[in-house]
C-alpha cells in the first residue's frame, strides 16, 4: 500500500520563494517513489481564487489542497488553521512533513497526536530570520516552540540549523539532517561565445536585508570599471527593492542593474548569464545556490557556513567576504579573467549536485526516514494500545 503523505506549507506555487520551491521539487518527487502526496497550503484570497475547488491541481499521485484564508493577518492565520486542522481530522494520512516551525507545525502535532500518526518538521532558516529565531519573538511563538519539540522527528537542512535545534532544547536523536535538492537540467549550461562583449551575471533570491544584494549592487562600480557594459540582474522581490533602487540610482547603474520581479522559473535568465552571484548574509541552503550549481553556470557566494557546506573555494566555484563589495567585486572579476577555470569549477559544481543533491536521491532519504517513523509508530501502538506519536503532552 502505497505512503500517504500530507506537505504542509503556508505558502507555495504561485507563490514563489526558497522554502516553496523546496516543496514543489520534493512533493513530486516523493510521487514519483510511489508515495500518495497530498500538498496543504493556503488559497490565496480575492474573487480569481474564491471558486477554486479545493483541490486545485493533481499530477498522478500528487494532490494540491488549497484551504480558504483571508488577506487580514490575524484573521487569514485563523482561518488557516482552523481548516488545516478540519482537513487532518477529516482525511486519513500516514505522515505529516510540516514546512516551518510556526503555527502550522502547532496544528498539525496535536493532530498527530489525536490520530497516531507521525510528525516530521522542517525548519527553513537559520539566524536572526530564521525558525527558531522568531519563536523567540514572534506571536505565540514561545508557546509554538514547546509544541514543535514534541515532533516525532525534524530534518536540518544544514549543520547551522542542527546547531539551532540542540541549542533550544530539541531532543538529538529527534534531528536529522537531510540536504535540499533540486532537478538537474539537460542540456547544462553553455559558455556564450561573445560574452566577453557585455558579461552578465544574476542574482536569484527574496529581496531582504539578509540576502546581501546592496553589498552585491555596490560592488559594480568596480566590476563595470574593468567591464564598461558588464549588466546585473536581481531576480525577485521584497522590502528590500526601494532602498536597493535607490542605490542603483546613487550609484549611476540604472543602465546596468535591473530589477524584473520574481520569476515562476528562472532557468532561461541563468543560461543567459555568464555568472551565478550569491552574496547572502545568511543562509540555511540555498535553493537558487543548488540551482546554479545543478546547471553547471559558474558562481561566486559568500563565504558563509550555509554556503561553504555547497561550495569549496576554487573547486565548486569561488567563496568572497560577506558585506565586503570590494572584495566580492574582485572575486567576480576574477571568474571573468579566467574563464575556463571558472567553466571546469561550474562543471565540477554540476557533478556534486548529481551525486548529492539531486531530488531524486534526496526524495529517497526523505521516504527513508519516513518508513522508520511510520514503522515505529504503528509498533509503539501495538504495543501499548492507545499510545499516541507524540511521547508527552502535545499541549
Amino acid at each position: 500500500m502505497a505512503m500517504r503523505l500530507a506537505l504542509i506549507t503556508r505558502r507555495y506555487p504561485p507563490l514563489i520563494g526558497g522554502a516553496e520551491k523546496v516543496l514543489s521539487y520534493l512533493a513530486p518527487a516523493l510521487a514519483r517513489e510511489g508515495a500518495e502526496v497530498t500538498i496543504l497550503t493556503s488559497r490565496t484570497p480575492g474573487p480569481a481564487s474564491a471558486a477554486v475547488e479545493e483541490v486545485a491541481a493533481a499530477l498522478g499521485r500528487l494532490t494540491v489542497v488549497r484551504l480558504a484564508t483571508s488577506r487580514l493577518r490575524f484573521l487569514g492565520t485563523g482561518l488557516y488553521m482552523r481548516n488545516l486542522r478540519r482537513w487532518l481530522d477529516r482525511n486519513p494520512i500516514d505522515l505529516a512533513y510540516v514546512s516551518m516551525l510556526k503555527h502550522d507545525a502547532f496544528v498539525t502535532i496535536a493532530a498527530g497526536r489525536r490520530h497516531g500518526f507521525p510528525v516530521v518538521l522542517r525548519p527553513e532558516g537559520a539566524g536572526a530570520t530564521g525558525d527558531l529565531a522568531w519563536q523567540s519573538w514572534g506571536r505565540f511563538g514561545r508557546t509554538i516552540g514547546r509544541r514543535c519539540r514534541r515532533a516525532d522527528a525534524v530534518v536540518a537542512i544544514s549543520g547551522a540549523i542542527s546547531s539551532e535545534l540542540l541549542a533550544a532544547g530539541y531532543d538529538a536523536t529527534r534531528i536529522h539532517e537531510l540536504p535540499n535538492g533540486v532537478p538537474v537540467p539537460d542540456p547544462p549550461w553553455r559558455r556564450r561565445t561573445d560574452w566577453r562583449a557585455a558579461p552578465r551575471a544574476v542574482a536569484v533570491g527574496r529581496l531582504a536585508p539578509e540576502k546581501g544584494h546592496a553589498t552585491l549592487v555596490a560592488a559594480w562600480p568596480r566590476v563595470r570599471a574593468a567591464h564598461p557594459r558588464a549588466r546585473l540582474t536581481l531576480i525577485g522581490e521584497g522590502p528590500e527593492r526601494p532602498a536597493l533602487e535607490a542605490l542603483v540610482d546613487r550609484l549611476g547603474l540604472r543602465a546596468a542593474v535591473e530589477l524584473p520581479g520574481p520569476m515562476t522559473d528562472p532557468g532561461a535568465a541563468l543560461r543567459a548569464a555568464d555568472l551565478f552571484v550569491l552574496p547572502s548574509r545568511e543562509e540555511g541552503m540555498s535553493i537558487a545556490l543548488l540551482e546554479a550549481m545543478a546547471l553547471g553556470l559558474p558562481l561566486v557566494a559568500s563565504a558563509i557556513p550555509g554556503n561553504r557546506r555547497l561550495v569549496h573555494d576554487f573547486k565548486d566555484g569561488r567563496l568572497a567576504p560577506p558585506d565586503d563589495p570590494d572584495a566580492l567585486a574582485r572575486v567576480v572579476l576574477e571568474q571573468w579573467a579566467d574563464v575556463d577555470r571558472a567553466v571546469h569549477m561550474g562543471r565540477a559544481a554540476r557533478r556534486r549536485v548529481v551525486d548529492e543533491f539531486s531530488i531524486a536521491a534526496v526524495a529517497r532519504r526523505h521516504l527513508e526516514l519516513f518508513r522508520r517513523l511510520v514503522q515505529q509508530t504503528a509498533t509503539r501502538s501495538a504495543t501499548h494500545p492507545g499510545a499516541t506519536s507524540c511521547s508527552t503532552s502535545c499541549t
